[in-house]
């Protein structure tokens, strides 16, 4: 049937869930506020945005103001200045936003709940255990058994155990093996793809689906330097990134990374990423980068981990319609008589 417009879905037990989800919201802050991450207020609209590829942040229009602005897709933007300026140990948890018609699906909101942190750490185990403390005290507060025991692989031990695919050619820089390694495996590959795309293609087309089979938290780490993000390479083999993201249920729960404080690093990695995007170019945040260049704090690890996420795989929901209490949907077109 035809799709219909946008409606706002109210799920028959709402008032339950809005109850269940205090609990889970309370608890998440309890298990930060114990470890002395102060909870941070953070602008959800500012005239830039971050400049990841993949990602579309909403562009609103105000009136009285000149410049469109942008909703953030992360708080990342606006906790690293506030690291910047001496709050270490920081976190916002709410809101989060991002466009695009793939965003309204089964495991995509254009509104979602995002928890970020950061805290001093030097290293992808800093995360990892914070990752495995936040997801029990999440189990406990909905009243569900907490994941298994985890399991931790490289994306090189991924990619030879889960898609049959050695990852050095990538590391090693050489593109054009890996994809053909890749396409004699039987997995996607495009003409043309970058480096990144081409690795992305494996990560989602092979590996991810068979992390649905694990019981238990599945934390990827040693991302190829071209998937690094924002995240420092390995200073003992600067072909990886110290990144590491975190898997349950096989659905993706939260990506983070060692910071990289190199403003320098940091504005290239953004112009590269700028350069992949379609349509027109999105400020970036210059403030941050002079900031940078001025001051640089201790070594700092940083996490995003989706809240409704979280509280879909660990209570079996299949939809994340299902954990809250309302939610965008669409609407049925009615079929022309």
């Amino acid at each position: 049937m035809p799709e219909g417009p946008l409606v706002v879905r109210r799920h028959p037990d709402a008032a339950a869930l809005v109850a269940r989800r205090a609990r889970l919201l309370a608890a998440l802050r309890a298990w930060l506020d114990a470890r002395e991450l102060l909870e941070a207020d953070v602008p959800a609209l500012l005239p830039y945005a971050g400049q990841e590829a993949h990602l579309r942040p909403p562009r609103a229009e105000i009136d009285g103001l000149a410049g469109p602005l942008w909703l953030q897709t992360s708080p990342e933007l606006a906790l690293k200045r506030l690291v910047g300026a001496g709050a270490h140990r920081v976190y916002a948890l709410g809101a989060a936003y991002r466009g695009g018609p793939e965003e309204l699906s089964r495991l995509h909101q254009p509104q979602f709940t995002l928890l970020e942190w950061y805290r001093p750490g030097n290293s992808a185990g800093d995360l990892i255990e914070d990752v495995q403390g936040l997801g029990a005290a999440a189990a406990a507060a909905l009243g569900v058994a907490p994941p298994a025991a985890s399991r931790i692989l490289s994306l090189s031990e991924a990619c030879r155990e889960l898609a049959g695919l050695s990852l050095e050619p990538l590391l090693a820089g050489d593109l054009a093996g890996f994809t053909a390694a890749a396409a004699r495996a039987g997995l996607p590959t495009g003409a043309g793809d970058s480096p990144e795309t081409a690795f992305g293609r494996v990560l989602a087309g092979a590996i991810e689906p068979r992390l649905a089979d694990v019981e238990g938290w599945v934390f990827l780490h040693g991302f190829p330097a071209c998937a690094a993000a924002l995240a420092r390479l390995d200073p003992a083999d600067p072909r990886v990134a110290l990144r590491v993201e975190a898997y349950l249920g096989g659905i993706e729960i939260a990506n983070g990374w060692v910071e990289l404080d190199d403003p320098a690093e940091i504005r290239r990695r953004w112009k590269h990423d700028r350069s992949l995007r379609d349509g027109a170019p999105i400020p970036w945040d210059e403030a941050l980068l002079a900031e940078l260049a001025a001051r640089r704090g201790p070594p700092t690890v940083g996490m995003a981990l989706g809240v409704d996420r979280l509280m879909l795989a660990l209570t079996g929901a299949s939809r994340l319609e299902d954990v809250l209490p309302l939610s965008l949907a669409r609407a049925p077109r009615a079929e022309p008589l």
